[in-house]
């Protein structure tokens, strides 16, 4: 719990240890400027947990993705999902499922612009000049609300004084080639200037397939932005921003282990394979130490274009600053297809490709999934009353829209499954046929074929609308208090067009006798063998059906802050502090969701935030430490979840639904330290997560109890060390880095009782990474890097199936890979 000694551990060691440390430091750290509070000031002063990762910053610890921002921000969770798209979660808020339906825990905004989808937030982002990681629900000042926070990255701005560029080669094992360059270009004196950048990025894989040799855990990915900056005035600025990227690349490197061997889909078969699931998962179980996998390669891609175009104009108005945003975004190309049981048995297979690919060839002509956003932010700053009041406030508009989102939920070998007949037989099951001797069927090894196929394809329309303001009252020289509200109004419309199989064209064409929910009468194994499951998937004409639904909430935040006098901290060694206590609440729209061939509504989720924190330099500010402990109120919380449906144990349904309420608190610690050529970056982040009340409702009427269970994909613990040391010679600069991080165990389970599997919750991890840097010049840099030196074997995520499947399938993290890296300025 949060009183097992984090607070002391916090703050005591402020008062006790840093006299120790009396000796004069040699350097000191430069001042953090951030926008956390959508205005510039230094990271000292601002009363709200953040971390601050510069380009230089990023560039010393070989960042080049996103989500290895990870690895260096305390309670920052990433990490994939059953796709290769990623989820992301900061005090274990955030959103694990990758669906267009669902709005993301975690906002991010690149350039001040708001992305959407979760399943594009993690941009590969070219020409980044910082990361800002904002902890806690953000809505009193962000177009978007979130309930966990918030990551603001932001490109570097054009300058009007000369030519200049950079270029980075990197070149490494597993087939690693990336190029990333950008150029400044001015382009009227002091008035107007333009950057160009442009990143790609190749990696062979790490995991060899041994169905068919090709290798997972591989990188295609491109991107490249536009930005030009123009004073068209002394007050009045025009920013315009274009960014596109594109990714092909295989799937996630799944594996699978079987954690109950007796669950629906373990003991089933399909044509032409001997095994039932649970076997073949059992026999490749051992693949992952041998860093290899068995998956259906055709069936596990993703495909991704995205395309964002900005307009920013800041306005000096006198005693008001405008600001304002204008964004376009798409996203095209989408290609999604994960092969979800982790083996090379056809069994479950999900993506958008799927769906279409059955619905073509079944002779329907469906629309290719697009997705479009329209925004406008408008922010107006001022102070007043002597500067003693800085006052935000604004309006915020957005519009979605995504055409033709395909869901299939196909389950075998293009829906053809076989059911031993023992299956249906067991309590567990609880399935009969009428007018099937099924005594006699397992007597005679007969199998019950199944199709299970169903695809929709959906249109969706979001739209949000929001006003907010925030203002900061100085109420003496060094008490602040800041009072903020967020009103927003979101709308959200769904229409599906829901394709069924037809069960009995299916069994004319086959021969097969339809006895009920896609069951046909016993075969003999070679018939089964012989089904043509080749042959398109026969579907009736489609059910269409809608829903609206529209959600408001006012959201408010309190922050009282105290900046200490100097004379009363420098006893104790201090050159700075700053403490602060928040109270704030954040919320997550609502939406409407699939629950098997019915539209499923759920409802908005709210979060409750109360925190204590504290920011301080101390030794002539060679020593930097930031820390908070907080404590949420989580109510309502949108969760995936999985069941079986009305149909039977072959009918398996994964919806979202709201899971009642929880407490999720913890603490943070942020340290820096300099002395002489070495810098020390330390944290650490614990997060006590627990449901108070989570009850689900089955399909069959009855109830089952999940306030026991995991919070899922959440670490309780993760830390991170990193040394490196500026060693200056008459052959340049080197800089040797060493840094450690840790993630504790987390858990991954989807169904009801996964809870009830140790395989369900995935091992902690301990990645040790190296780096030596040399710079010859101001203009080269040389570096060479070891990630995960010792080799380790590590999971990132995955789903835990324990009623369902039966299995846990988890994707695979990087082995031991190393490289080089050459930069070049020029100017």
């Amino acid at each position: 719990m949060l009183g097992s000694g984090l607070l002391p551990l916090c703050f005591g060691s402020i008062v006790t240890v840093l006299p120790i440390f009396s000796a004069p430091a040699y350097a000191q750290l430069e001042e953090v400027v951030v926008t956390a509070r959508r205005r510039e000031e230094s990271l000292q002063d601002t009363p709200i947990s953040v971390s601050a990762i510069g380009a230089s910053a990023l560039e010393d610890a070989g960042i080049t993705s996103l989500a290895d921002v990870k690895n260096i921000v305390p309670n920052l969770q990433i990490a994939p999902t059953a796709t290769k798209s990623q989820a992301i979660f900061v005090r274990g808020i955030g959103q694990r499922a990758s669906t267009p339906e669902l709005d993301p825990g975690v906002g991010q905004y690149l350039n001040g612009i708001f992305i959407a989808r979760q399943d594009s937030q993690l941009l590969d982002a070219v020409d980044v000049e910082n990361i800002q990681v904002l902890r806690g629900p953000q809505g009193t000042l962000f177009g978007k609300n979130n309930t966990g926070g918030a990551m603001l990255v932001s490109t570097v701005a054009p300058n009007f004084s000369s030519v200049s560029g950079s270029a980075t080669v990197t070149a490494g094992s597993h087939g690693r080639q990336d190029i990333k360059a950008s150029v400044n270009l001015p382009l009227i004196e002091n008035q107007m200037g333009l950057r160009l950048s442009g990143t790609v990025r190749r990696l062979d894989g790490y995991v060899k397939n041994i169905v068919d040799g090709t290798r997972f855990g591989d990188e295609d990915r491109q991107a490249v932005s536009a930005r030009l900056l123009w004073d068209l005035t002394e007050n009045l600025r025009l920013d315009v921003f274009s960014f596109w990227s594109s990714q092909d690349e295989k799937g996630q490197a799944n594996n699978c282990e079987v954690i109950n061997a007796q669950a629906a889909a373990a003991t089933f078969f399909v044509p032409q394979q001997p095994d039932n699931y649970a076997q073949r998962c059992q026999q490749q179980e051992g693949l992952a130490e041998q860093r290899k996998v068995a998956i259906n390669t055709e069936a596990s891609f993703y495909r991704q274009q995205s395309q964002l175009h900005a307009i920013k104009l800041n306005w000096h108005m006198g005693p008001l600053d405008l600001e304002s945003i204008t964004a376009f975004s798409r996203q095209y190309g989408l290609g999604k297809q994960e092969d979800v049981d982790g083996s090379d048995f056809s069994l479950v297979h999900n993506g958008e490709r799927l769906a279409l690919k059955a619905l073509t060839a079944s002779g329907v002509d469906p629309d290719q999934e697009t997705r479009y956003q329209l925004s406008q932010e408008l922010k107006f700053n001022g102070r007043f009353f002597e500067d003693k009041l800085d006052l935000t406030f604004g309006a915020f508009y957005s519009a979605e829209r995504i055409d033709g989102f395909p869901y299939p939920q196909i389950i075998g070998a293009n829906g053809v499954l076989g059911i031993p007949p023992e299956f249906l037989l067991s309590s567990t099951a609880g399935v009969a046929l009428p007018g099937v001797d099924l005594l006699s069927a397992a007597a005679n090894n007969l199998v019950l074929p199944l199709l299970s196929a169903s695809v929709n394809l959906s249109y969706i329309d979001n739209e949000t609308r929001a006003l907010f303001v925030q203002g900061s009252y100085d109420l003496t020289s060094h008490l602040q208090l800041t009072l903020g509200v967020r009103y927003t109004e979101d709308d959200k419309q769904r229409e599906i067009a829901l394709y069924n199989a037809d069960f009995n064209a299916f069994g004319l064409r086959e021969g097969l006798i339809h006895a009920q929910g896609g069951i046909y009468n016993p075969v003999p194994r070679a018939y089964f063998d012989n089904i043509d499951f080749a042959q398109p998937i026969p579907f009736l004409a489609p059910v269409s059906t809608s829903s609206e639904l529209s959600f408001d909430q006012v959201s408010p935040a309190l922050t009282v802050s105290y900046i200490w006098e100097e004379a009363d901290i420098a006893a104790i060694g201090l050159n700075s502090l700053m403490t602060y206590v928040t109270v704030s609440e954040g919320y997550k729209s609502g939406g409407i969701g699939l629950r098997g061939r019915r539209l499923n509504e759920f409802e908005p989720e709210v979060v409750e935030n109360s925190e204590i924190g504290f920011k301080l330099d101390a030794l002539d500010s060679s020593l930097r430490l930031n820390g908070a402990i907080y404590h949420m109120s989580y109510d309502q919380i949108q969760v995936q979840q999985a069941e079986t449906g009305p149909g039977g144990p072959t009918d398996v349904i994964l919806f979202l639904d709201n899971a009642g309420s929880a407490v999720v608190q913890g603490a943070e610690l942020e340290a820096t330290w300099l002395y002489e050529g070495l810098q020390v970056n330390a944290n650490a982040g614990y997060t006590d997560a627990y449901y108070r009340d989570y009850t689900v409702f089955l399909a069959d009427g009855s109830s089952f109890d999940r306030s026991a269970e995991p919070f899922a994909v959440v670490p309780k613990n993760t830390r991170s060390l990193a040394v490196q040391y500026h060693w200056q010679t008459r052959f340049g600069a080197f800089i040797p880095r060493l840094h450690y991080s840790y993630r504790s165990e987390i858990f991954v389970g989807l169904d009801a009782k996964a809870n009830l599997y140790d395989g369900a919750t995935l091992g902690g991890q301990e990645l040790y990474n190296a780096r030596l840097t040399w710079l010859p010049d101001e203009k080269l840099r040389v570096a060479m890097y070891v990630n995960n030196l010792k080799d380790s074997l590590f999971f990132g995520g995955g789903v835990a199936l324990g009623d369902n499947l039966g299995t846990t399938t988890k994707a695979q993290l990087p082995p031991r890979h190393y490289g080089l890296e050459i930069s070049y300025q020029w100017d």
